[in-house]
């Protein structure tokens, strides 16, 4: 509507509503703005121009390294400007929990369409780095048959040392990548079992995503993971 988009208020609402906030007054600019909510009781935003790639694969620049890196020094950037903030409480600081091309906008740069911001923070909240960098590395890479877990291992190394790279300060904290395929293959059990329980209790978006066979095709990566985490983590590690 006009500058601004409505959306169902999500059920964290006045966390989301103070992150946004928070992002907006330190000069993050990687995220919509948190505008209120409307007289419908619809979480108002401000509209963030761009591209979202929603079809899967739709595009390869998307997935492409120099989208990698960007994608890294974004979430550099959030982490950093929620570390020791009350947001973060006793964490080590707010993760988005759900870092995925279909969350993220894209807009056009000389080296390809490069991530400018994240959509959808309605999961949000104190974490560890490396559960967001570890989520993003499986869902911008291929798992499962006919996928090479050298090149996973690769671009999720090339996301670590982005990370890294974009430390500012004296004291910078470094990832704890040589955790990174263990807390991936926690983050691909939790998917699939939250899609499961979320059927037995009959929500339709989880009874569709299971009858789809989504589920079964998450539990695939999760065995394909673990086939090859020493290939993997061997690539990540220094």
């Amino acid at each position: 509507m006009g500058d601004t988009v409505r959306r169902t208020a999500p059920a964290n609402l006045d966390f989301v509503g103070a992150l946004l906030h928070h992002l907006a007054g330190v000069g993050a600019d990687l995220a919509p703005r948190h505008l209120g909510v409307d007289a419908r009781g619809r979480q108002t935003l401000s509209y963030v121009a761009g591209r979202v790639p929603w079809r899967d694969r739709e595009d390869p620049a998307f997935f492409a390294d120099p989208a990698l890196v960007r994608l890294a020094e974004l979430i550099r950037r959030l982490h950093d400007a929620c570390a020791g903030t009350a947001l973060a409480g006793d964490a080590e600081t707010v993760c988005h929990r759900d870092l995925s091309p279909k969350n993220t906008v894209y807009r056009d740069s000389p080296t390809g369409p490069l991530p400018v911001a994240f959509l959808d923070w309605d999961l949000a909240g104190p974490g560890r780095r490396i559960e967001d960098v570890a989520f993003a590395g499986w869902h911008w890479a291929a798992l499962g048959e006919g996928a090479d877990p050298a090149e996973l291992g690769r671009r999720c190394r090339l996301l670590c040392d982005a990370y890294d790279a974009a430390a500012i300060g004296p004291d910078p904290v470094p990832l704890a990548r040589d955790e990174l395929v263990d807390v991936m293959l926690d983050q691909i059990e939790g998917t699939w079992r939250g899609i499961d329980a979320g059927a037995d209790r009959d929500e339709p978006g989880m009874r569709g995503l299971r009858d789809a066979g989504v589920l079964e095709g998450v539990r695939h990566w999760q065995d394909w993971l673990l086939t090859n985490r020493r290939t993997v983590a061997a690539a990540v590690t220094p």
